[in-house]
């Protein structure tokens, strides 16, 4: 039987932009009606307790000191963070060789890491003449957005196989799709939207400092106890049309009139939906575009984070392998321990093509050799490969292909009709962040709110 329902608002989507925008007009006194595809609220966040009730999080989970937007809503509903373990030796591995290191950047020759340190010095200088609210109006703007960010690399002066393989894979992971069809002024967007990409690559004072207790899916999880029955879970939106003075959205087993409706899932997932009237072309352009890349993270579970005794930090990089990147999660109260590993972009994609058992194999051989033995020996193992997640498809955002910002830029937060646009990929500061999804909720309730 189909539920019918009238709201003020309709919001599409209960990841961290479609549930902080309804928290807002919900505060302000407006009613609202949020409708998820999934059996949870989250979107690209995804905490899932343990046997023990342990939280961890298969999805994002780091935020950085300057993310006021979330931080200031875990405040408000009571939920705490800490910080993420650095203390200890991070790992490089190179061709087999293991290199102990600390700080940012490995022990490498002076040189690879005099071309690392230039390069990114470039990225910044270039960074601050993006303008954060509309990078396709910078001077250069056509020049950067003609170029992709792999040929931006060729180029980069970075010497020595290892310095290019560990800054290739660190530039990657930010978009985790292939970097020959990412546009350089997304990188240089990206960069500004976070004040330098030492800030993107970095813990401490970066962008994995913070995670927060519980999951970071327990914000979401509050805000939805907040709005009770006014969040329908297992309702993926087919259509929404548009009439003189209201919006019908029409889900499975829910139909929704509303005043306004806000769209909050990942861009290329607006397609599915069937609008009348009709998107405009350029529109449908742009979210063709913006896909999102693939990204494996796999949570490797022990009964404690026995590598923190061992003087590591649980950090450790292997570009190309089958765990490329790894990161001390372990839950606020100390165990169990956990491991995040991951791969990104066209290695998720190989890597992805073993079979489980493979896979499992090949991690745990990884991982045993940068830790030691008692990392083949984990209590669980989770893995999630968010491009084959069918509410998501990529991670951690879309990336722009060459010539799509400077063409349909715009369009990202431009309202059509009655319809507003939210989700990180629409956000300014905090761009591809969870504070990013914070704010461009709360910049479309706003946009709602202006109109009365």
């Amino acid at each position: 039987m189909l539920e019918r329902l009238e709201a003020d608002v309709c919001v599409v989507g209960a990841g961290y932009a479609g549930l902080s925008a309804a928290l807002r007009l919900h505060e302000e006194g407006r009613t609202v009606a949020v409708l998820e595809a999934r059996n949870r609220v989250g979107g690209r966040v995804w905490t899932q307790p343990l046997s023990d009730g342990s939280p961890v999080d298969r999805g994002g989970a780091w935020l950085a000191p300057r993310h006021d937007a979330i931080f200031g809503l875990a405040r408000r509903i009571g939920v705490s963070t800490y910080k993420t373990w650095v203390r200890g030796a991070h790992l490089l591995v190179d061709q087999g060789r293991m290199r102990p290191y600390r700080g940012l950047i490995p022990k490498i020759s002076p040189l690879a890491v005099a071309t690392i340190a230039l390069a990114q010095a470039r990225l910044d200088w270039s960074s601050k003449r993006v303008p954060i609210d509309a990078p396709w109006t910078a001077k250069r703007a056509s020049k950067w957005d003609s170029r992709s960010v792999a040929r931006w690399l060729e180029r980069s002066g970075i010497r020595t196989p290892v310095a290019r393989d560990l800054f290739e894979m660190a530039v990657r992971g930010l978009f985790t799709g292939d970097l020959d069809e990412t546009s350089f002024l997304h990188l240089l967007f990206l960069v500004r939207a976070h004040g330098s990409i030492n800030t993107l690559f970095s813990i401490e004072g970066g962008s994995q400092e913070n995670m927060v207790e519980g999951g970071a899916g327990s914000i979401a999880q509050r805000i939805s106890g907040i709005l009770g029955d006014a969040v329908h879970l297992d309702a993926p939106v087919r259509c929404v049309s548009q009439r003189h003075d209201h919006v019908l959205v029409e889900a499975n087993g829910v139909s929704v009139s509303a005043r306004h409706a806000v769209i909050s899932v990942p861009p290329a997932l607006a397609l599915e939906i069937e609008f009348d009237p009709v998107l405009t072309e350029d529109r449908i352009a742009l979210y063709r575009a913006a896909v999102a890349g693939p990204e494996t993270k796999t949570l490797v579970v022990y009964e404690e984070p026995f590598w923190r005794g061992m003087g590591l930090s649980g950090q450790s990089a292997e570009p190309g392998s089958v765990s490329e990147v790894t990161l001390d999660a372990t839950p606020a109260g100390g165990s169990p321990g956990v491991i995040a590993s991951f791969t990104f972009g066209p290695v998720a994609e190989r890597v992805g093509k073993l079979d489980d058992g493979e896979r499992r194999r090949a991690a745990l051989e990884a991982l045993s050799a940068r830790f030691g033995a008692p990392a083949a020996s984990p209590t669980d193992f989770i893995e999630t490969s968010w491009w084959a997640e069918e509410w998501t498809r990529g991670c951690s955002m879309a990336h722009f292909p060459p010539g799509i910002l400077t063409h349909y830029g715009p369009l990202l937060r431009e309202v059509f009709g009655r319809v507003h646009w939210a989700g990180t990929e629409t956000s300014t500061v905090s761009h591809g962040a969870i504070d990013g999804a914070v704010r461009s909720g709360q910049r479309a309730a706003a946009e709602i709110l202006d109109r009365g």
